[in-house]
């Protein structure tokens, strides 16, 4: 009794918003193109309307992920507030002339507030709680795209933003982090998604469940790609 057409249409959004993401070159089409991928995986997860588990798992995703892209766009704000634009590679032309010592702190704050919305989407620990329950209780073809599509984008303007702005385009190739040692922040991050997912992984009894976890931990190696990746190595990204 669902409406099939429908839900090929949230498809395409979703597919749509993602392919956004991944290409977006400004911080505005960024967050906005996140929205978009949110949004419509909310809907999807809850595509079961009749379905308990479906409607609780969508309600969890929407206030996580309400949380965690709010806190994103209140760094992006003070990134521009700093900086006067929007486009990525001016904030990196920005930033490249130096942050004085007043500004260090508001550039480290920004990076971790945009992590924030970055390990959401791809569910790294710690902001991974959504991610065994709307496994679990999305459908499950939905739960297959999700743990793909979304991460995958979410992963790509990663790469965007760190390297395409909060890297000094001068530096050598040991210089990545530019003003703040991000790398060093995602590294932790990485490590600790590696760890907690597999061992959370092992006493899960539902199979959803325990690809849920699987999933946190394979953003974890993902990262760690992220982290120790050079200027070689995205030359022509």
């Amino acid at each position: 009794g669902l409406g099939q057409g429908e839900f090929y249409a949230l498809l395409l959004a979703v597919t749509l918003s993602t392919l956004l993401l991944a290409s977006a070159n400004d911080i505005t089409m960024l967050y906005l193109a996140l929205e978009m991928v949110s949004i419509t995986s909310y809907v999807m997860v809850a595509y079961l309307k009749g379905d308990r588990m479906s409607n609780e798992a969508s309600l969890k995703y929407a206030l996580f992920g309400n949380a965690c892209t709010g806190t994103m766009l209140y760094g992006l704000s003070l990134l521009y507030g700093m900086t006067g634009t929007t486009s990525m590679p001016e904030i990196q032309q920005f930033l490249a002339k130096g942050v004085p010592q007043a500004n260090a702190f508001a550039v480290y704050a920004i990076a971790l507030l945009v992590i924030v919305g970055f390990g959401f989407k791809v569910a790294a620990v710690p902001f991974h709680f959504w991610c065994p329950d709307v496994y679990q209780g999305a459908p499950t073809p939905v739960t297959a795209y999700l743990s793909v599509a979304p991460k995958a984008a979410g992963f790509a303007v990663a790469l965007r933003f760190f390297f395409g702005g909060m890297t000094t385009p001068l530096g050598a190739p040991g210089e990545l982090a530019g003003v703040i040692d991000w790398p060093g922040l995602l590294m932790v991050l990485s490590v600790l998604s590696m760890t907690i997912g597999n061992i959370a992984a092992i006493p899960q009894t539902n199979i959803k469940r325990m690809l849920g976890y699987s999933s946190i931990a394979q953003a974890g190696y993902l990262m760690l790609g992220l982290a120790a990746a050079g200027i070689a190595a995205l030359r022509d990204f």
